[in-house]
């Protein structure tokens, strides 16, 4: 059933192989519950043109172009250029990119791709999709000697995880804080207590599909979902809402109005 508000998910994998064979199914859900738009990131360079086809096919999806830190050793000679060629003639963000401290591919090299990104970020003038796990007190020192006081780059951080301090250092560098749904786990309620003091100007929400699903969230009861999809940004939003104390669809309209500002530059004209 469709709501009377507008919905956005800040962040999904739709080329994920989770989702071969039913991509189809899992957009018309979403439609249907009034997801009007997708943030859809890549990881590694052979997503790019795929992603690009979905965005011509499905005016929902918008694309982000980039280089994930999983992947940031899968990177060949000149792909900088070939993203860089691609931003200059599509409306399209970057990533997702960032740092990771748990994952095997070498920090330098890590730090090495996304200061890329970054920098064509500024370039450009285009939102930037930053993953960060376990490195926050790195990303923050990298942000505040590359962006040199410009607080009007587009930058969110996706999935958020960590602490009050840390979200309050990140809003003050101009970071929109995307939650996902590990703040409905019961396990989170410092995540929570974050979430709810973090300025609403600066929030988003996302389903990160195909992971993160919280079956508990969904009251599906002996239905079992093949896994998370953008339909589900739905219950997440109203979950969102009353931990906020507001209006389920105040609350969307101010998230949409956050992704409008966001994406501004890479929205279709």
């Amino acid at each position: 059933m469709r709501d009377s508000f507008r919905l956005l998910d800040s962040h999904v994998h739709l080329l994920d192989k989770r989702f071969a064979g039913r991509l189809g199914s899992v957009l018309d859900r979403a439609a249907q519950v009034g997801v009007e738009r997708m943030f859809c990131n890549a990881t590694q360079e052979l997503d790019w043109q795929e992603i690009l086809n979905l965005s011509k096919t499905t005016p929902a999806v918008l694309p982000f172009l980039g280089i994930h830190p999983w992947f940031a050793d899968t990177a060949t000679e000149g792909w900088d250029k070939r993203l860089g060629a691609l931003l200059a003639t599509h409306r399209t963000g970057i990533g997702e990119t960032g740092l990771d401290k748990k994952c095997g591919v070498r920090q330098n090299l890590q730090e090495e791709v996304f200061l890329i990104q970054l920098r064509l970020a500024l370039k450009h003038d285009l939102p930037l999709v930053i993953h960060c796990l376990h490195r926050w007190g790195r990303l923050i020192e990298l942000l505040e000697t590359h962006l040199k006081g410009n607080l009007n780059v587009p930058l969110m951080i996706h999935s958020f995880s960590g602490s009050e301090e840390i979200m309050r250092r990140l809003v003050h560098l101009g970071c929109f804080i995307s939650y996902s749904m590990r703040m409905t786990d019961t396990s989170q309620g410092q995540l929570r207590e974050t979430f709810k003091a973090t300025p609403l100007e600066r929030i988003l929400i996302e389903t990160d599909a195909p992971d993160q699903l919280n079956v508990h969230l969904l009251a599906l009861n002996n239905e079992k979902p093949a896994g998370n999809e953008s339909s589900y940004i739905r219950e997440l939003s109203i979950f969102a809402a009353d931990l906020r104390e507001m209006n389920t669809s105040e609350f969307c309209a101010q998230i949409w109005k956050n992704g409008e500002i966001y994406t501004h530059s890479a929205l279709p004209r």
